[in-house]
C-alpha cells in the first residue's frame, strides 16, 4: 500500500531544504500536517454546532419561559376572579349576618315583652292569693297585658311578612301603591 502525500506536505517539503529524509518521518510529518489540518477545519465546524446547539437550547429555554409567564398570567387571572366572587359572597354573607342579627334581636324582643308579661303575671296572682287584690282585677289587667303581648306579637309578624325587606332586614319595601303596606315590592336597595 502506497500512502500519498498531501499537495500541502509536498510544499512543505519543498520548503523544508532537505531531500533525504527517512520514509518513516515523511509518514510521520505526513500525519502530524493532516492531523493538524483537520483539526484546524474540525475546530470552527465543532464551535459552529455547538453555537448551534446553544442556539436551540435557548430558542428552547425562551419558549419554556413564554409558556410559564402565561401559565402565570392565567393564575394571576383565575387569582383575581376568586377575589371578586370571594368579595361578592363575603358581601352576600354579611347580609345574611346581618339579618339573622337582627331577627335574634326581634326575638329576643318579643320574648322580653314575654317574660315581663309572665313576671307581672306572677306577681298579680301572688297579690290575688294574698288577698290584696280582687280576682276581676288581676283577671282584668291580665286580659290587657295579654291583649298587649298579642298585639306587639301581631305587629312583628304582620311587619315581617308584610313590609319588611327579605334581603335587608333592617329596611322596608316601598311599595306601588303607598296605601298598600303589603302590596308588591317596587325596589328593595339602593
Amino acid at each position: 500500500m502506497v500512502n500519498y502525500a498531501s499537495a500541502g506536505y509536498d510544499f512543505f517539503l519543498l520548503n523544508s531544504g532537505s531531500s533525504s529524509i527517512p520514509s518513516d518521518d515523511i509518514k510521520t510529518d505526513a500525519l502530524n500536517y493532516n492531523n493538524s489540518e483537520f483539526k484546524a477545519v474540525f475546530s470552527p465546524s465543532m464551535n459552529a454546532s455547538s453555537g448551534a446547539i446553544n442556539t436551540g437550547r435557548l430558542v428552547g429555554r425562551n419558549a419554556s419561559l413564554s409558556d410559564i409567564s402565561q401559565q402565570l398570567i392565567d393564575q394571576n387571572d383565575k387569582l383575581q376572579n376568586s377575589y371578586v366572587n370571594a368579595k361578592d359572597t363575603y358581601t352576600r354573607q354579611g347580609e345574611i349576618n346581618e339579618w339573622q342579627a337582627q331577627n335574634k334581636l326581634d326575638s329576643l324582643f318579643f320574648l322580653q315583652i314575654l317574660f315581663l308579661y309572665f313576671s307581672i303575671v306572677v306577681v298579680l296572682l301572688y297579690l290575688r292569693q294574698a288577698k290584696m287584690l280582687g280576682s276581676s282585677s288581676v283577671y282584668g289587667t291580665m286580659g290587657v297585658l295579654l291583649l298587649v303581648v298579642i298585639g306587639v306579637l301581631w305587629n312583628r309578624v304582620s311587619y315581617t311578612n308584610m313590609s319588611r325587606d327579605t334581603r335587608y332586614w333592617n329596611r322596608r319595601y316601598i311599595a306601588a301603591n303607598p296605601n298598600d303596606l303589603g302590596g308588591t315590592q317596587c325596589s328593595s336597595s339602593s
